[in-house]
């Protein structure tokens, strides 16, 4: 999913103290979380800010080589963080270990869900289709007669760039994608539904704010037990796609 850049801008008002703006960019090129810090006091007017970039270069994603068993890839990352954690893992719940593969868990599911579906769209043309009729988005990209001569290829790279940016964490958003291109729900084939949406909320506070809440309060719950119970929902849940994704096909 590429790198995540975080910008802040910061003032030291002499009567309100220290005031912070701050914004995240998670894929590159989408704003992922943004938030005003003003300590005690309240903000009655809010500045304008957000992200923005020129134009991506156009062959940005079209040399992005998908990897042909994001599955394997996965369960790669399951058993290496599993390793990680038996070895320096601590029973206490704000360990910078814990949190960094915590936090990775997330991540390497994202990964897959990415991988796995730019792989199976690109290989069913059928599939392909019905994203570009089905995603809102997609639908209202236009091209020209003319632009599409000069890059026969334009309509697929527009697609692969949206299907690389859309934050995969937000799984009710990639379930709709999952269904439109293959009938496939997949929070349906989630065991803990509520715990996955939980541990994706966690995982925000482990990056955005170092292991602390919205109110400032240190988190305490991610022991060692809690990332590998964690990751086994994570498994099965993507195991449980792939079964899906494999039976379709």
């Amino acid at each position: 999913m590429g790198s995540e850049i975080h910008y802040e801008a910061v003032v030291d008002h002499p009567e309100l103290g220290e005031l912070r703006w701050g914004l995240w960019e998670y894929p590159i090129g989408i704003e992922n979380y943004h938030i005003t810090d003003t300590g005690p006091h309240a903000v009655i007017e809010n500045f304008e800010y957000g992200l923005e970039h020129g134009e991506p270069e156009p062959d940005e994603w079209v040399d992005y080589s998908v990897p042909d068993n994001p599955f394997s890839i996965f369960m790669s990352s399951y058993h290496h963080t599993g390793d990680l954690l038996a070895d320096h893992g601590s029973n206490k719940g704000g360990h910078l270990v814990n949190r960094l593969i915590f936090a990775h868990q997330i991540t390497a599911m994202e990964a897959y869900l990415a991988d796995r579906l730019i792989n199976q769209v690109e290989a069913d043309a059928e599939a392909f289709q019905r994203l570009l009729d089905g995603d809102e988005d997609l639908a209202k990209e236009k091209f020209t007669l003319v632009e599409i001569s000069k890059e026969p290829t334009l309509v697929q790279r527009k697609f692969r760039e949206h299907l690389r940016s859309i934050q995969y964490h937000n799984l009710a958003k990639v379930d709709v994608l999952y269904n439109i291109a293959f009938g496939i729900r997949i929070l349906n084939l989630a065991s803990d539904k509520a715990s996955l949406f939980k541990a994706v909320k966690l995982r925000h506070d482990c990056v955005h704010r170092n292991g602390f809440d919205k109110d400032g309060k240190e988190l305490k719950l991610i022991t060692k037990s809690f990332v590998q119970d964690t990751a086994d929902l994570i498994r099965s849940f993507v195991q449980a796609i792939e079964r899906a994704v494999q039976v379709r096909s």
